[in-house]
C-alpha cells in the first residue's frame, strides 16, 4: 500500500501563520514567541521556522536591535542584483547601515554583492557595479568634491549614496537632515536654560558634521543668544586618528588649561560624547549637575549603556536602508521622483545628561 504524503508540521504552522498575517495591516507588530506558540499549537523551534519562512518571503519583518516581526509593506517582489560598496575600517553606524539595507532589500527579494575599498580615488566604480542593476555607496568621510561626483556619474544604472550630503540634483542621495540636528540641540539647551555653550568638532571636516554646526550656531543666533556665550573647540582631527583618543586628549588640554566657563557640551558623534563624559569626570565635573552633555547619536544604539546614558539626537535604525531601497526600486521602474535627494528626519531622545538650569537664571 502507498504511503500517504502528509504535509510537515514546520509547513502547517507557517500556513497558518501567512492565513495570520495577511489579514493584518502593514506595520502591526506580531505576539511574542510564547502567545504564537499557544496561538498555532506548535513548539518554539516550529514557530520559529514558520517566522524565518514568513521574512524570507517578505512578508514580516524586524528592525535591527529588535526582536519582534512586524508585518511587512507589501512590495512587488522582482529580481535585482545590488552592489553595496563602503569604505574598508570598522563603522559600528557603517555596520547598521548596511544591516538595514539587506533587511528591506529582502522584502524586495534583491540580492546583494559586497564589496570595500580603502582609497576611494582608487576605487573601479565600473569594474565592481559589474552586472549589478544598482549601486549603493558609503562614501569615505569628506566632503563630496565634483571629481568625485563625475566618477560617481560614470555608471550606467543608479547610485545611491549614503550618509554625504551631494550637491547634484541627478546623483540619488539618502543623507540626514543635520541642518535640523543642529536646530534641535540649540532649541533644547535653550529650554534648559543653558546659555554658555561649548561645541565640540569632534569628527573630521566634512558637509555633515559642518551642517550640523551651521544648523546648530544659527539657531543660537536667532534665540539671541550673542556669539560670546558659545565657543566652539575644533579638534582638528585626522581621519586616521581614532576620534575617542583624539578627543578625550584635546579635551583634556582645554580643561587643564582653566577653560570651564561653560554649562553645556554639545558633540556631533557618540565617540565625542563618551570622550567628553570621561574627560568632564576626571576634571571634577559632575554630568548632569555641572555640565549637561547631548550628542548626535546616529542610528547605533549605543548611548542608553554610557555613564551616564546620554541624551541624543538620533535617527530610527533601519531608516538609511529603507529609503535607499525605495528609492532604488522607483529607479529601476522608471519613476518620475520629485527629487533624488532625501533627508531623513532626527528626534529628540532624553536620557540623563541634561539638566534644565531654569531656576539658576
Amino acid at each position: 500500500m502507498p504511503r500517504v504524503l502528509t504535509k510537515t508540521k514546520h509547513y502547517q504552522t507557517a500556513s497558518l501563520l501567512r492565513e495570520y498575517v495577511n489579514n493584518l495591516p502593514a506595520g502591526t507588530r506580531l505576539p511574542v514567541t510564547r502567545e504564537l506558540m499557544e496561538m498555532l499549537n506548535a513548539s518554539h523551534g516550529t514557530v520559529i521556522h514558520a517566522l524565518k519562512t514568513l521574512a524570507d518571503d517578505g512578508l514580516i519583518a524586524r528592525q535591527f536591535g529588535k526582536q519582534r516581526y512586524f508585518v511587512a509593506e507589501q512590495f512587488e517582489r522582482y529580481s535585482a542584483k545590488i552592489c553595496l560598496i563602503r569604505p574598508d575600517y570598522p563603522s559600528l553606524s557603517f555596520d547598521s547601515m548596511v544591516r538595514g539595507i539587506y533587511e528591506a532589500g529582502q522584502t524586495m527579494g534583491w540580492k546583494f554583492i559586497y564589496h570595500t575599498y580603502r582609497i576611494f580615488a582608487e576605487l573601479d566604480l565600473a569594474r565592481e557595479i559589474g552586472d549589478s542593476d544598482a549601486c549603493i555607496l558609503l562614501p569615505p568621510a569628506k566632503v563630496i568634491d565634483r571629481e568625485m561626483i563625475r566618477i560617481l556619474k560614470r555608471p550606467s544604472v543608479p547610485v545611491v549614496v549614503l550618509l554625504q550630503h551631494v550637491d547634484s540634483p541627478e546623483l540619488a542621495n539618502v543623507a540626514v537632515d543635520d541642518l535640523l540636528v543642529g536646530r534641535i540641540a540649540a532649541e533644547t539647551f535653550y529650554a534648559y536654560g543653558h546659555r554658555k555653550i561649548l561645541a565640540l568638532y569632534d569628527q573630521p571636516h566634512e558637509s555633515t558634521t559642518a551642517e550640523r554646526l551651521q544648523g546648530f550656531f544659527q539657531t543660537l543666533s536667532s534665540l539671541g543668544i550673542p556669539e560670546s556665550e558659545h565657543r566652539l573647540l575644533d579638534m582638528e582631527l585626522d581621519p586616521k586618528e581614532r576620534s575617542l583618543d583624539g578627543c578625550y586628549r584635546i579635551l583634556s588640554d582645554y580643561l587643564d588649561r582653566g577653560n570651564r566657563d561653560f554649562t553645556g557640551v554639545f558633540t556631533l558623534s557618540l565617540s565625542g560624547a563618551a570622550a567628553a563624559l570621561r574627560a568632564l569626570r576626571e576634571h571634577g565635573l559632575e554630568i548632569p549637575e555641572d555640565v549637561s552633555v547631548l550628542s548626535y547619536g546616529g542610528e547605533v544604539s549605543l548611548a542608553p549603556y554610557l555613564n551616564p546614558p546620554l541624551s541624543t539626537i538620533e535617527i530610527k535604525a533601519g531608516e538609511f536602508g529603507k529609503e535607499s531601497i525605495r528609492l532604488i526600486d522607483n529607479m529601476l521602474r522608471n519613476r518620475e521622483l520629485d527629487s533624488m535627494q532625501y533627508r531623513i528626519s532626527p528626534k529628540l531622545v532624553l536620557r540623563n545628561t541634561l539638566a534644565n538650569i531654569q531656576s539658576d537664571k
